[in-house]
């Protein structure tokens, strides 16, 4: 636990909520209505594993991994890799995906805007992590400014 704690803020969002995201999938993202003429009408609950879900999962599995490989081991990953850079653009991709696919799915249900809410959080974990790196790497950009000097 004292490890997760000293991790970066957008780390720790990353690390729990991409899994948690990834668990989303095997829940009912759609309600489709089924029409079987005289017989009546059924309304048929689908999960989130089509192929928008494949594409959802490969890309959050890509950077829980990245993730875990750049925060938590000792593997020497190459220098001259932005992995901060890379890791923002896998977070943006996982939101972005999932708005698609809600939005194109017939019949969204109500949780499965709640889950884009989920890859949401992995793109803010991203973004967190992307700006505390840039903070690090460029010094003045971590100064704050204190309003306009006046030269009287």
């Amino acid at each position: 636990m004292a490890t997760f704690k000293a991790l970066p803020r957008g780390t720790q969002l990353i690390l729990v909520a991409g899994p948690l995201f990834l668990i989303s999938l095997f829940f009912t993202w759609q309600q489709i209505e089924v029409d079987y003429g005289r017989a009546g009408v059924a309304k048929m609950p689908l999960d989130g594993w089509d192929a928008w879900g494949l594409l959802l999962a490969l890309l959050v599995l890509a950077t829980i991994v990245l993730v875990v490989l750049v925060h938590l081991t000792d593997v020497d990953m190459s220098d001259g890799v932005p992995w901060t850079t890379v890791i923002l653009a896998l977070g943006v991709a996982v939101f972005a995906v999932a708005v698609i696919k809600s939005l194109t799915d017939a019949g969204s249900t109500l949780p499965s805007y709640a889950f884009v809410g989920l890859a949401g959080v992995v793109a803010v974990g991203a973004c967190l992590d992307w700006a505390a790196a840039r903070r690090s790497e460029r010094p003045a950009l971590a100064r704050k400014r204190r309003g306009f000097s006046s030269a009287a």
